[in-house]
């Protein structure tokens, strides 16, 4: 894995368990949150997905998604739902580093369901969503 790859990786772990683990002490109330979640019919192999504030105020909240499942802790009310996943290009390598042939990803999720999602979630009394995406 190339030098950029592994600092990619770890800064978006380190901006995951930042998400996910807040500021500690008697923070906001959350609740068990989870859902599956299928690309193309499919259950989703991995991706992350984050629960944003519809109104911008509390904090987001992201998890993993693995084999099509969810599940994270998120605060009541009205959220927007973004989704990401990356997948290997076939044929495709970063080389940049010598003697280095790394494959590259991409993000394959259209924007729809990300940075442009359309993707609400009220979470209260329900808590499990389910998320049926399309895509090439």
């Amino acid at each position: 894995m190339s030098t950029h790859a592994l600092r990619c990786l770890l800064a978006t772990a380190s901006l995951s368990a930042l998400l996910a683990t807040g500021c500690g002490g008697d923070g906001p109330e959350v609740v068990p949150v989870s859902g599956n979640v299928t690309w193309n019919g499919d259950p989703m192999p991995s991706g992350t997905i984050v629960f944003r504030p519809a109104d911008g105020v509390a904090r987001s909240e992201a998890g993993q998604i693995e084999e099509g499942y969810y599940s994270l802790d998120v605060p009541p009310g009205a959220k927007t739902v973004e989704i990401t996943a990356r997948r290997v290009v076939e044929g495709k390598f970063d080389t940049s580093n010598p003697g280095e042939k790394v494959p590259l990803t991409e993000q394959y999720v259209p924007k729809e369901y990300n940075a442009e999602t359309t993707l609400e979630a009220d979470v209260g009394d329900t808590t499990s969503f389910d998320f049926s995406l399309e895509g090439s």
